[in-house]
């Protein structure tokens, strides 16, 4: 994963507050994506895990203005961290989530991101092929009407939402079976094949935030 650019010159103030990481989450959906992120942060702290600094916002843009808005949110809270000096306020890794579909400022965002150390997650045909993989296999080439309709057999006039219901414990068979769509998929701001999906990385972000 690409590190974090360095951080403010402020030592983290000891003994006042966890040193839990800080994460931001910035999502080209509005609700699915946001949804799911949202639930999987929930199920982990039912374990229980401790997270309580992960933010999740969804914005409707695409690739190149979520990584932009990215910066803009991480550059807001350095400044904020130096004013207070307190390291704490800064986040220690920010995640944008991007399908490839037939968005013309893809590269731009992966090169961006790759230069200012932001992560981005990406999905070929679309992010609904992660949610697919919490119920089933799917290794052929598709796009995202197949993987619509497929999302139908198991979550009933599927409009986005995910629904209260949706098995978020399957989280490690659905990354399983990424890994098994595109094995080299396994790394931030990449593009893989079709089809193929490395949001898994997002869900061990998470997942580990709330035992750093």
């Amino acid at each position: 994963m690409s590190p974090r650019r360095s951080p403010p010159r402020l030592d983290r103030v000891v003994g006042r507050r966890e040193p839990k990481k800080r994460v931001l989450i910035v999502c080209e959906g509005e609700v699915t994506e946001v949804e799911y992120f949202k639930g999987i942060r929930d199920y982990f702290r039912s374990l229980p895990v401790d997270i309580r600094n992960c933010k999740v916002v969804g914005l409707g843009r695409d690739p190149a203005k979520l990584v932009a808005y990215a910066l803009s949110e991480r550059d807001k809270k350095d400044r904020e961290a130096r004013a207070q000096r307190d390291a704490n306020i800064t986040y220690d890794e920010v995640w944008c989530v991007v399908d490839v579909d037939e968005h013309k400022t893809l590269e731009q965002a992966l090169i961006t991101a790759r230069r200012e150390h932001v992560n981005l997650a990406v999905s070929l045909p679309c992010f609904e092929l992660w949610i697919l993989y919490h119920f089933e296999d799917c290794v052929t080439a598709c796009d995202q009407v197949r993987v619509g309709r497929k999302l139908r057999n198991h979550i009933k006039d599927y409009d986005k939402h995910l629904g209260r219901d949706f098995p978020f414990a399957n989280h490690e068979v659905a990354r399983e079976r990424a890994r098994r769509a595109d094995p080299e998929h396994c790394e931030p701001n990449r593009k893989g094949r079709n089809p193929s999906t490395n949001a898994w990385l997002v869900v061990e972000v998470i997942r580990k935030s709330g035992k750093s």
